[in-house]
């Protein structure tokens, strides 16, 4: 019998702590590249998630972040930043801050955005251990939420960048990211099937106070886990982990249905669900590192079967 198992990830870029596990927040980084700004200001976030990141516009600013995040004990930083109104994120100037991270021995997670050729053969120089690019299955989604003239071949395109640069993936799939509305999610399954992407993170679309769909209701928890199913059902060589961001108001029911669905981590459980993994024999592990790595390095099945 193949013993199932879940990593919880409970990253210090926010305080996670309950009967189970309490977190460090010197433990991992947010840094954005471009500070607060971004010239995209897509309907969903406008900005808003740079705010909590460390500005890290230089490489320069990373180097001198990296060397005080080392001394204090983080063991990883994901950089992120604001997209220019190509879709992509502006990491080319700051490369060689992200290598000095790496040599400092940083985990380094990148939010790429789109990616081109060039970009993708640098950060594997550069040695990070993960790119997470967004995956966007609907034209139209692309262009009413970032307001780029894009198509979901060109995020296909950059996964196979990476892929072909010999980089490890973790693409980025919000549900419900066209206002609500379940559009290009399965194709975009489809397009990380087709990528062979070694790893999915999947989150709900949580409307933000300032941004066009600060008024918008989440997709229902039916139809979110639909989509999980199908995920489960079309990838079944690939880690499916469940991000973050989460709508507060189904967020344990749709925790439950991914220990159902067998993924391999999860991000800032509930305690109750922590419980239900352990009432179902999972063998469980906490992990202060993102959802998307969270239990790569323990002697976790790349996806856990029942037995």
């Amino acid at each position: 019998m193949t013993v199932r198992s879940i990593g919880f990830a409970v990253s210090g870029i926010k305080h996670y702590e309950n009967s189970y596990y309490k977190n460090r927040l010197s433990s991992f980084a947010a840094l954005s590249v471009t500070g607060t700004r971004c010239e995209c200001r897509c309907a969903h976030c406008d900005a808003s998630l740079l705010q909590t990141m460390a500005d890290a516009d230089t490489s320069e600013k990373i180097i001198s972040r990296a060397d005080k995040l080392a001394d204090s004990g983080c063991t990883g930083i994901l950089i992120s930043g604001g997209s220019g109104p190509d879709g992509s994120v502006p990491l080319m100037p700051v490369m060689e801050g992200i290598a000095y991270a790496k040599r400092k021995g940083l985990k380094a997670l990148v939010h790429s955005g789109l990616v081109d050729q060039n970009t993708a053969y640098a950060l594997k120089s550069a040695n990070v251990d993960q790119v997470l690019p967004d995956v966007i299955g609907s034209e139209k989604t692309i262009r009413s939420v970032y307001g780029i003239n894009k198509m979901p071949e060109d995020y296909f395109n950059s996964m196979l960048f990476c892929k072909n640069a010999g980089l490890k993936i973790a693409p980025h799939l919000v549900i419900g990211l066209d206002f609500g509305k379940i559009e290009g999610e399965y194709r975009a399954i489809d397009l990380v099937r087709e990528a062979e992407a070694e790893n999915l993170v999947l989150v709900v679309l949580v409307p933000k106070r300032g941004t066009k769909m600060a008024d918008t209701v989440p997709p229902p928890l039916s139809e979110v886990a639909d989509v999980f199913r199908y995920a489960s059902d079309t990838l079944k060589r690939c880690r499916i982990t469940l991000g973050c961001a989460r709508p507060r108001v189904y967020s344990e029911a749709l925790e439950k249905t991914a220990v159902d669905l067998g993924f391999a981590s999860i991000a800032y459980p509930h305690e109750e669900t922590i419980r239900y993994a352990e009432k179902l024999r999972y063998k469980t592990a906490f992990f202060e590192e993102c959802c998307s790595i969270a239990g790569l390095t323990a002697s976790f099945p790349v996806r856990p079967q029942g037995g």
